[in-house]
This record gives structure tokens, C-alpha cells and sequence, in this order.
């Protein structure tokens, strides 16, 4: 016999969590406060344990999303947009080197992720 899931249609999709008393975590969307709040508590206390750091800064949220989320979009240091002219020389530098391992290209451009 074909066993399908039943999702429980009382949970919105945005909320998962299993059948403990733990707070049921968000997924999707990070929302303007979320992200407020783990900005606060980055620039206050700094990095740690990402789990920690998830729940002292008030979020429901598992720490790989605070992590991914710090990493990517919201540290100060973050440079978005187009590439400088120096830039673009650095990766067809880098690229003549280490081929098409754009991940660590993008540790040698600080500022900038391997999202890019």
C-alpha cells in the first residue's frame, strides 16, 4: 500500500516543529524585525554559538538560518552590487589559479559571499 503524508492543515506553512514541547521554529521570510533583532544582537555581544545566539537574541529560528542570515545579507561589511574594476581583476586572477571554485574565490574578496 502507497503511504502519503497528511499535513496538518491547522499549522500554518511557515511553522514547523515536531510533537515536543520545544517553541515551534519559522521558516521562510526572515521579516524586517527578525532581522533587526539579530543585527542588535550581533553588533551588542558578537558571534558564537549560533544556537545560542538564536535564542538570546529572541528569534525562533534554528541557528543554521541565523547563521546563513548574518553570513549573507546583514553583516556590516557586506558588499552588494556590481564587482569594482579591481575586483574583477582579482577573480580573473584567481580564476586563472584555482579554476571554478567559486567559494574560495570569494574568501580572497572581502566584503563579498560565495552567494555572488
Amino acid at each position: 500500500p502507497e503511504i502519503t503524508a497528511i499535513r496538518d492543515k491547522s499549522k500554518p506553512d511557515h511553522v514547523c516543529g515536531g510533537n515536543n514541547n520545544k517553541p515551534k521554529l519559522r521558516k521562510g521570510l526572515w521579516s524586517p524585525d527578525e532581522d533587526e533583532k539579530l543585527i542588535r544582537y550581533m553588533l551588542t555581544n558578537g558571534q558564537g554559538c549560533w544556537s545560542d545566539i538564536a535564542r538570546n537574541a529572541g528569534l525562533l529560528r534554528c541557528g543554521k538560518s541565523c547563521r546563513l542570515r548574518w553570513i549573507n545579507y546583514l553583516r556590516p561589511d557586506l558588499k552588494r552590487g556590481s564587482f569594482s574594476p579591481q575586483e574583477e581583476d582579482l577573480i580573473f586572477h584567481l580564476h586563472s589559479i584555482l579554476g571554478n571554485r567559486w567559494s574560495q574565490i570569494a574568501t580572497r574578496l572581502p566584503g563579498r559571499t560565495d552567494n555572488e
